[in-house]
């Protein structure tokens, strides 16, 4: 069932968010989780050649959420709700306490941050304020980042909709009803969302209008977010298959298998749990099979499988110009090369990894699963 509220300004979902790829744009801020609202997973600015861990910072509270950086700070958002605000130099504080259990990563923009809690409330944190400024109800647990566009607040829940929001007032603006699980986020592509659910779907909705303008089945559940990129989204369900599908304005042509999986036990041996990440011409996944694959966009071949040091989880690789990005469940940090998967360098933590890192000009963070943040450069 469809139900949506006329939008008092016209949504445009402007071809400059997608122009992060070609002007590295997330030079000093990272407001999202994979970079960017495609979620391709993708940025221009380049890794340090011998990467030294500068500072670190032990909070000891479990964190699934993944660290953003916006305006000079670094935010990070414990399981317990503590919001805590790091400079560049390791100084911390902790700014608010949602008082809550938030698992979701959440997302940085306009001077707010926005955050999906596990009782299925969003908020809106004014961060010149210091307070939350509107929150919202759904009706289940928000697994996934909010995603924020143009003004609007792109939220999913396991109530089943999929929600946007004036992000400025939290009004509800239009509601989505799948009727199934939504575990990711919405991915953004020029006026459009792309997500998948636990009912094996990836719908394409017009933000605008709140039309779906069309849907695939895949063969399993979808446990992670599409990514997108030059129009091109790929997507991975739980057995293993990884899909490639052109968008061209708003409906799925040329769906494609790049990966088809395999075997009797495709769900334990390669399943996928991560995102994809996009460059131009390759796709990366993590598999369970302890391995990173390079996947070829044009020929759909494996270009390179090399096995890591330790177990894959839900922390997706990310690309940094000419370099591949890591981290396993276990706790190693890994920089490859993306031509040819060749170890540039390695870092282990220690403790365990399944939020995403993240990328700005001279530096890298990566999180712990035990509060641990870790600033290199």
């Amino acid at each position: 069932m469809l139900t949506y509220v006329p939008l008092v300004l016209f949504f445009c979902a402007s071809c400059t968010q997608i122009n992060e790829y070609l002007t590295g744009a997330q030079d000093r801020d990272w407001t999202i989780y994979r970079g960017s609202p495609s979620l391709c997973g993708y940025t221009g600015c380049a890794l340090p050649d011998a990467p030294q861990l500068l500072w670190s910072v032990e909070t000891r509270t479990r964190t699934v959420a993944a660290p953003v950086v916006y305006n000079g700070w670094v935010y990070t958002l414990d399981r317990k709700g503590c919001l805590r605000r790091f400079s560049m130099e390791g100084d911390s504080a902790s700014v608010y306490d949602f008082q809550t259990t938030i698992e979701a990563s959440f997302v940085a923009g306009d001077s707010m941050l926005y955050a999906g809690r596990t009782d299925g409330y969003v908020n809106a944190y004014d961060i010149n304020k210091q307070q939350v400024v509107w929150e919202f109800e759904t009706l289940g647990q928000i697994s996934g980042s909010p995603n924020l566009v143009d003004g609007q607040l792109l939220v999913g829940s396991y109530d089943g909709s999929m929600y946007t929001l004036d992000s400025k007032s939290g009004r509800k603006t239009g509601q989505f009803e799948t009727g199934y699980y939504i575990n990711g986020t919405a991915a953004v592509w020029q006026g459009y969302m792309m997500f998948g659910g636990c009912d094996k779907w990836v719908r394409v909705v017009d933000i605008a209008t709140g039309t779906v303008t069309d849907s695939v089945a895949l063969d399993s559940y979808v446990p992670a977010s599409p990514a997108i990129l030059d129009g091109v989204a790929c997507a991975c369900d739980y057995n293993g298959n990884v899909y490639e599908m052109k968008l061209d304005g708003g409906k799925i042509s040329n769906l494609r298998k790049l990966v088809a999986a395999t075997g009797d036990n495709a769900e334990q041996d390669g399943g996928v749990v991560s995102m994809p990440t996009l460059t131009r011409t390759d796709v990366f996944i993590l598999s369970g099979d302890r391995h990173i694959c390079c996947i070829g966009r044009s020929s759909g071949q494996v270009r390179w499988k090399k096995m890591l040091r330790g177990v894959t989880g839900e922390c997706s690789p990310l690309v940094a110009k000419d370099r591949v990005l890591v981290c396993t469940k276990d706790g190693h940090v890994s920089i490859l090369g993306a031509r040819d998967g060749t170890e540039l360098w390695h870092y282990e933590t220690g403790e365990p990894i399944v939020a995403s890192p993240a990328v700005i000009r001279d530096y890298f963070f990566v999180l712990t699963a035990r509060g641990t943040l870790l600033c290199f450069k």
